[in-house]
Parts: C-alpha cells; structure tokens; sequence
C-alpha cells in the first residue's frame, strides 16, 4: 500500500510518500531530504526531520494503526514548534 501527502510550507513545495515495503521519505521541492524505515510505529513518532534552506527545521510526525497512517507536520523555529499539517484533519 502506498500513501502520498503533499503541502506548502513558506514557499517550499513538501511530499511525503510512505509505502509497506519502502518506509517513509521526505522530498523538499522535489529534492529526497529524509528516510526511516520502520514498519511500526504506535505513538507519534519524529521519524523524518529536515532544515529549510530559509530557517527552521520540518519534523514529521507519523503515527501508524493497522491499516492506516497518519502524519503531523511542526516547523521549529527559535520561537517554538507550529504544527503546520495533519492528514487526519
């Protein structure tokens, strides 16, 4: 099964894809920036992390159940952590 989540964050275009087999992975404008390969992961997780080339970092959170994922997105700044994106919402 593969799932795809795409989003803008300050003028950068952010694809996450996740399949069984192939783990999770982040690309920043079209660029490959992370991996984790975990197949379970029950709580929410930092798994994929990645400095934007304006300032901050991108974490993504991921949660897994048995047949779904879900994602959370938080830019941190100096000033603290803005969640930016869920997928469950």
């Amino acid at each position: 099964m593969r799932k795809e989540w795409k989003f803008n964050v300050n003028n950068h275009a952010i694809r996450i894809a996740n399949s069984w087999f192939g783990g999770i992975k982040l690309y920043i404008d079209g660029d490959f920036r992370d991996k984790d390969t975990s197949f379970f992961v029950f709580a929410k997780t930092v798994l994929l992390s990645a400095r934007l080339h304006d300032g901050g970092i991108l974490e993504i959170s991921v949660e897994s159940g048995l047949l779904s994922v879900e994602i959370d997105a938080h830019l941190v700044l100096n000033s603290g952590r803005k969640n930016i994106y869920s997928s469950d919402k």
